[in-house]
Formats: structure tokens, C-alpha cells, sequence
């Protein structure tokens, strides 16, 4: 038995040492060459994130320095690593390639590379740089879905990547994204500015979500209603604005104003260029601290009732006619007086005090006001007519919010109330919220939907207005928000999508 087992043990290592012999050997590049491989590739500004999805090949043009006649050297930029090597003279070389189209959206990132390097050893690593010609958005959800849908300007499904999604695009205009809910047939919208910054964007979809801090995330609780919503900043608003209030959507028509010690102006805003169209001037009003915007089907009205101390008796809000708005430099205002018969106290309460008021919407012939009670967090709900004259608002009930209101609109189309406002206290002050009701009926806000969080005033700025723009997406804007030598947030203009919600 010990002669059969040392026989075999001696066989196999000679078996063994047989194979290894036959091995082929890498044959080492001629003496004076270099072998070239492609260790990674390196684009300007792009910022780390998920793998990026090249064209499946690449005709690399390689051209030694002196010679005029170029080398092409093919290989699939998408392997990791990249296999292809070329065998070259030592020397020095430069090199390009570029993308042969740049398609409006693409399954593939275009690019234009070029450079130069050295071959100087017998196996030479070589980093490639250049420049995408194109913007990526990406999205990763923790649930099985079907596939988000671009849906403006074009109709098109997302590509999909080791379970999750993306797109390359190479257009300025607006993209407006739907994304599907994991169990049911609601959706959310999502828009993306084109025209930002940064060439690659991830959006994160999380369900359920595991805790409430915002995270520039969308987290879906269990009954999938957004806990979070991510704004889509569209632009800058002009210097002018920096004090931007109100906001009124009208006719495909934008329309803000800035609020107290500014001028007796109403403006009409780009909301994509974030420009000044016009500036229309109310000749009879004064600027004391015009809060809010709201609109019946003719007139528009404007709310001076900014009372940040709590000492205002000249409470007013202005009414101008729309045709006039649409058409003139200049216009007159009717004027609605009014005042908190409740109130007793106008001493100098700043910030102290529940007679504060930054929002306000007009339903069938009254306008409602939302105030911003500073000690207790909540809203007081007010009436009074549309009508020119002079009145005492009656208090209709009082809204628990647990945040400042600063904003409030209704949709046309369906009714829906929206209040846009912030936390003061807290575990995380500062924090933007959106607070949805059914709408009002019988002169009381009617079933609180949900409340969903955008974001933060040190990312944001102050949320000051807010405008139903179209299917229940809203426009939102926000105030420049300075703290010396921590932050300097410009006035922005931005889009929240919630076609889908509903």
C-alpha cells in the first residue's frame, strides 16, 4: 500500500510539474517599447458616484510626438479593468478621441478625451482625461419598481443598471421625471434642472423610511406619502428680489413682490432665468410689509400685514385689477382695511406675540388669512371680504401646525390648501415644510392630508412664496438668508413636483 501511494504522489508531481512548464509565458515587450494599458479615465469636474456607462467601444487616435502618422487603438471602455494593451516605441505621445454624437438622452455618457503621456517602461499605466459632453441623472430605490419615466420635454423610460436607473442628457430644458411607487398606482413627480451645476445628480427613493431627518432624499412612509420632497432650484432670482414675499401664477404669467421697506412694486419674474421681466408700480400703496399674493378670477391682492413686532394698527391689503396688472406700468389699488379685534397688546412684542400674518388665499368672495404665531407654533385662521372697506377679520379656529406659516395657496382645479412654512425649534429647526389639506369648506381648513419636509433654510433660504403652477405642482421661492461668515443663500426660485400624490 505504501509503494502504490509514494508511485502515485511522485506521478502527480511530475504530471504537475509537466503542466507548469507548458505554461505560456507573457512575452515581455521588444527592449526600447512599452506596453500601454488604460488604468482608469478621468473626466473634469465629475464627481465620484455610481459607475459611469461609456459607448461599448472606444477607437483611441494615438500619435507619437514628431510623427504625423496616427495609431488607432481600439478597446471597451466599460470593462474593469480594461483588458486591451498596445505594444508602442518609448517616447513621448498625445492622444484623443471624441464621441461620434451627443444624442438629446442616451443609454450612454458621450465624451471628448485627449491628453498627453510618456512611454517610458516596459509596462506603462496610462490615466485618460477629458470632458463629458453630456449630464447624467440617477436614481436608486430600495424597493422593486417598475421603471421611472422621463415625461417632459420627451416620453422615455430610464435605463436600468445593476438595479437602478439612469439617463444621460445633453438639453436645457426642464426635466420633469415620474417616479413609481412601490405598491400602488400613485406616483411622484420629480423635476430636474438641466441647467444645474453639477453633471451627475443621484436622487435617492427610500421605503420605507427608517427616520425622519432630511437627507436631499425622498422617504416614503409606510402608506407611501413623501415624508420628504426634494425642490428642484431652477435658478437665482435677480438681486433686486432678495427680499421675495409672495408669489402669484397668472395667465402662464409669474408674479412676486418683496416684502417690508422695499418698493410699491409688483414684479414679473423669469422663473427659469430667475430675471426681472417688469416691474409694475401700485402709485396709492406703501410698502410696510407686503407678505403675500392671492388672486381671484379678476383681481389680485396683495397683503401689507407683515407685523413682526406686533404693534401694526394700519393692517391693509391692496386689490388691483389683473387686466390692469397684465397691461400697465402703473395702476391704483382698492384698498381693504383691516384689524384683529382680539388683539389688546401692540407693544413692542417682537417676535412674541400671535398677530403676525404671511399668508393669505381667496375662496368664493373672502380672503383667508393664515397667521405666523411666534410662541406657540401654530396658525390662526382669519376671514374677511374681498370687498374694499374697513373690517374686523373674525377668527375662524386655530391650526396645530408645529411651524411658522409663511405661505399659503389653493389649487384652482381641485381646491387643495397648501401652507408652506418652517420650524423655529425643536430637534431640527430651521427645517421647510409643506403642510396639505383637502381645502376649506364651511369657512374651516378641512382634513390635514400630510406634511412633508423640503429642506432647510441654511441650504434654502427663508421659504416666502409659494404658487400652484400646473397639474398640482407648485412654484416656491425663498429670500435671501445671510449669516455673516457662515452663510450667504441668494433669493432662489424653484418647482416642487406633486402631480401623482393626489
Amino acid at each position: 500500500m505504501r509503494t502504490v501511494t509514494l508511485t502515485f504522489i511522485f506521478g502527480l508531481f511530475a504530471l504537475l510539474s509537466c503542466d507548469k512548464k507548458n505554461d505560456p509565458i507573457p512575452n515581455p515587450p521588444d527592449e526600447g517599447k512599452s506596453e500601454i494599458r488604460i488604468n482608469s479615465i478621468q473626466l473634469q469636474d465629475w464627481t465620484d458616484g455610481p459607475k459611469k456607462v461609456y459607448e461599448n467601444e472606444w477607437n483611441l487616435s494615438i500619435q507619437k510626438s514628431g510623427d504625423n502618422s496616427p495609431i488607432s487603438f481600439s478597446f471597451h471602455p466599460n470593462n474593469s479593468p480594461i483588458q486591451e494593451k498596445i505594444e508602442l516605441e518609448k517616447g513621448s505621445y498625445s492622444y484623443s478621441y471624441e464621441s461620434e454624437s451627443t444624442p438629446t438622452f442616451s443609454d450612454f455618457l458621450p465624451v471628448k478625451i485627449s491628453g498627453e503621456f510618456d512611454a517610458e517602461n516596459p509596462d506603462q499605466p496610462v490615466d485618460l482625461n477629458g470632458v463629458a459632453k453630456s449630464k447624467r441623472v440617477f436614481f436608486q430605490m430600495n424597493y422593486e419598481s417598475s421603471t421611472p419615466k422621463l415625461e417632459q420635454p420627451q416620453i422615455m423610460d430610464f435605463y436600468p443598471q445593476e438595479g437602478d436607473f439612469y439617463l444621460y442628457y445633453n438639453t436645457s430644458d426642464l426635466l420633469k421625471i415620474r417616479i413609481p411607487f412601490p405598491e400602488s398606482e400613485r406616483f411622484l413627480t420629480q423635476f430636474h434642472a438641466a441647467n444645474s451645476t453639477s453633471l451627475s445628480t443621484t436622487y435617492r427613493v427610500e421605503w420605507p423610511e427608517n427616520n425622519d431627518f432630511y437627507e436631499n432624499s425622498i422617504k416614503l412612509d409606510e402608506n407611501e406619502w413623501p415624508v420628504t420632497l426634494i425642490p428642484t432650484t431652477l435658478n437665482r432670482l435677480d438681486e433686486s428680489q432678495d427680499e421675495t414675499s409672495g408669489l402669484a401664477w397668472i395667465e402662464g404669467r409669474l408674479f412676486s413682490i418683496n416684502d417690508g421697506d422695499n418698493s410699491n412694486e409688483i414684479h414679473e419674474i423669469d422663473p427659469f432665468s430667475g430675471a426681472v421681466v417688469r416691474s409694475i408700480e401700485v402709485t396709492n400703496a406703501a410698502n410696510v410689509d407686503w407678505e403675500d399674493l392671492a388672486q381671484s378670477e379678476n383681481h389680485l391682492f396683495i397683503g401689507d400685514f407683515g407685523n413682526n413686532i406686533g404693534n401694526r394698527r394700519d393692517l391693509v391689503i391692496y386689490k388691483v385689477a389683473i387686466s390692469d396688472l397684465l397691461n400697465q406700468a402703473v395702476l391704483e389699488a382698492e384698498k381693504i382695511e383691516f384689524n384683529y379685534p382680539n388683539q389688546t397688546d401692540f407693544g413692542n412684542n417682537s417676535m412674541n406675540h400671535e398677530f403676525d400674518c404671511e399668508a393669505m388665499v381667496y375662496l368664493d368672495g373672502s380672503l383667508h388669512l393664515f397667521t405666523k404665531n411666534w410662541v406657540s407654533e401654530s396658525s390662526d385662521h382669519y376671514i374677511l371680504p374681498s370687498d374694499a372697506g374697513s373690517y374686523d377679520a373674525e377668527l375662524l379656529e386655530n391650526i396645530d401646525l408645529d411651524g411658522l406659516v409663511t405661505a399659503a395657496d389653493i389649487d384652482p382645479e381641485s381646491g387643495r390648501l397648501i401652507l408652506m412654512g418652517f420650524r423655529r425649534l425643536g430637534s431640527n429647526p430651521l427645517e421647510q415644510w409643506l403642510w396639505f389639506f383637502e381645502g376649506i369648506a364651511e369657512n374651516k381648513v378641512q382634513g390635514r392630508f400630510q406634511q412633508s419636509k423640503i429642506g432647510g433654510i441654511p441650504a434654502r433660504g427663508f421659504p416666502e412664496g409659494l404658487a400652484f403652477w400646473e397639474k398640482g405642482n407648485i412654484w416656491i421661492s425663498s429670500e435671501r438668508f445671510v449669516l455673516e461668515g457662515v452663510y450667504d443663500i441668494p433669493p432662489l426660485i424653484g418647482v416642487v413636483g406633486l402631480e401623482g400624490l393626489f
